[in-house]
């Protein structure tokens, strides 16, 4: 079974994050992601690409929402003051009924299914939530698709959705370890590298997590 987890991460301080955050319907986890980035550990993960939006407004700050499919598909949507500036997505089409026919019309299901091209390739979006200097080059590949390390990539693309994530998230200057996680991990008491019980900090009804045995 492969990794499932969402998150939103906003260019903005945990601490002024917060008193914005009172009294609102989202329930979760913050924590700080750098001093000037927060992460959210929301639930529902699978809705932290919608929530981007709205938070962006609320919050007055860029923000990302991301989830990440059994280890197979990468979503990221870039928002800032309410808009949605582009809707990444490491996969298309791979939610739909029927695969994607190869041209040579082979019938083998498994082999019948070719891994498109990502959407919305946009690195230059992506730099409004950078935590410092970006190489553009270096973050185009990742969003592309295209492992920087061999030992990530087979046959030219990542292996594994985290990877690819990891990649993106550490080429904006960012702690990937603190922004592979999601509400459910969380909860259980597994925390990223790095990560403390009190720098955890709840947001709405969101219950302490569970001591780790």
């Amino acid at each position: 079974m492969g990794a499932f987890y969402g998150n939103v991460l906003v260019a903005r301080a945990c601490a002024e994050v917060l008193p914005l955050l009172a009294g609102e319907d989202f329930h979760g986890y913050a924590v700080p992601a750098g001093a000037e980035h927060t992460v959210l550990y929301l639930d529902p993960e699978t809705s932290c690409p919608d929530l981007a939006a709205p938070l962006s407004r609320l919050l007055r700050a860029p923000a990302l929402g991301m989830f990440l499919y059994d280890s197979d598909v990468l979503v990221m949507g870039v928002c800032d003051d309410g808009e949605v500036l582009v809707h990444y997505d490491s996969c298309p089409g791979y939610f739909d009924d029927d695969p994607v026919p190869e041209e040579d019309g082979d019938h083998d299901e498994e082999a019948a299914f070719v891994w498109p091209e990502p959407v919305g390739v946009d690195p230059d979006a992506f730099l409004r939530l950078a935590a410092g200097p970006v190489d553009r080059q270096r973050l185009l590949s990742a969003l592309r698709g295209v492992p920087l390390d061999p030992e990530d990539g087979e046959d030219g693309r990542y292996v594994f959705a985290e990877a690819q994530h990891a990649e993106v998230m550490a080429c904006l200057g960012l702690d990937p370890a603190r922004l592979a996680y999601g509400y459910d991990e969380i909860g259980k008491g597994r925390l990223p590298r790095g990560v403390v019980p009190w720098d955890l900090v709840l947001v709405g009804p969101a219950r302490w997590p569970a001591a780790q045995g």
